[in-house]
């Protein structure tokens, strides 16, 4: 015996989430695919003729080594025997040029710190800091 059902399913495809998964891919891959040359720009950049570059002249250098030795303008420091860096830091001639701050990749950096607030102290206003590798 075969009844009848009265509850007839219709079937329906719900077109919402397929639009959002279409829309979802599309984002995909326009923002996954390599644009061509276009992607990158051409500029020509200006050129001077009136800068010249000039060497300057280093009056004041200070370099740390690994090892805790300072050395101003060629003389010969220990870095514990601070009194004596304070005054070869103050005897240096302030003219307005750079003072170059050398130290050495493994030399410490409360050394460096001291000797930038010993120049800070005396009015050197313009210090360039290098590293050097060992």
């Amino acid at each position: 015996m075969k009844f009848v059902s009265e509850n007839k399913s219709a079937f329906a495809i719900e077109i919402t989430p397929l639009i959002d998964i279409v829309f979802l891919l599309v984002i995909f891959f326009v923002v996954t695919s390599k644009v061509g040359d276009s992607q990158f720009l051409s500029l020509e950049l200006p050129k001077t003729e009136s800068f010249q570059s000039q060497v300057v002249q280093v009056d004041n250098e200070i370099v740390i080594t690994g090892n805790g030795t300072l050395y101003i303008n060629d003389n010969n420091f220990n870095i514990d025997n601070i009194d004596n860096i304070e005054q070869a830091i103050f005897d240096l001639e302030n003219n307005g040029n750079p003072v170059i701050l050398s130290a050495e990749s493994d030399s410490l950096h409360i050394w460096v710190i001291s000797i930038m607030d010993i120049l800070n102290k005396y009015g050197f206003s313009e210090v360039q800091i290098r590293t050097i590798e060992k």
